[in-house]
């Protein structure tokens, strides 16, 4: 099972020092892919000789499983606020999509490795990893399914168009650089246009979305205040 925080004898120190070693494994993992990165090639980067290497990182795959963690657990925790706040199911689409754009915009390299490396957890890993990845599509699920209850929504397959809301996002990563002048809100609203005005059965009412977003950022401020985003 993944390390947690809460076993004995581990220091702050410790803690910091695996921080970086993961930083490290992040950059070669998403230059050279999970299989093509060896220990050694992590313990060179690192500065550590390979005991050292293993008394901080327990195994190369625990390493990427620590790196999907800093990927789904705070798009997990905002997703739960979200979904159990006092808004419309738009404006918390929309506060899905900034929240997954964060991960994407702000942690490339962990997102390339997400999608791309985690057919290489095995055992125990990979079922934490599935487990979480449905509990965050479940929670896009809910709020799609806010949307039809309200017969705002002309879509039957909610399956289908929580997929598709998925794959609008997942590789933002590949063109950033050409739109540099992209907030994640400015993403999220573009994209949020462009989804729900191909299943609203009315369009979008972008004046009246404002003040719920505003309303719904407050809430997720209150949160990072309480460093639960994180």
């Amino acid at each position: 099972m993944p390390t947690t925080r809460t076993e004995r004898g581990k220091t702050a120190r410790y803690y910091r020092k695996r921080e970086q070693v993961v930083d490290v494994a992040v950059g070669l993992f998403s230059k050279n892919g999970y299989a093509s990165t060896g220990v050694a090639d992590i313990g060179e980067a690192a500065g550590l000789a390979r005991g050292a290497l293993y008394y901080y990182i327990g195994s190369k795959e625990a390493l990427l499983a620590d790196i999907h963690d800093r990927v789904i657990d705070p798009l997990l925790s905002e997703a739960s606020t979200i979904v159990h706040s006092d808004i419309g199911f738009q404006a918390k689409l929309r506060l899905l999509s900034e929240s997954l754009l964060r991960q994407i915009v702000h942690r490339q390299d962990h997102v390339r490795v997400f999608l791309h490396e985690f057919h290489q957890l095995q055992g125990d890993y990979r079922i934490v990893f599935r487990m979480k990845r449905r509990r965050f599509e479940s929670q896009i699920l809910e709020v799609l399914a806010d949307g039809k209850r309200e017969d705002a929504l002309r879509v039957q397959d909610l399956e289908l168009t929580m997929l598709a809301f998925l794959n609008l996002h997942n590789h933002t990563y590949q063109w950033l650089s050409r739109r540099k002048d992209l907030t994640v809100a400015d993403l999220a609203r573009v994209y949020c246009e462009l989804f729900l005005n191909g299943i609203l059965t009315e369009r979008v009412d972008q004046d009246a979305l404002e003040a719920e977003l505003r309303h719904g950022r407050s809430i997720l401020g209150l949160l990072a205040e309480k460093g639960l985003d994180h």
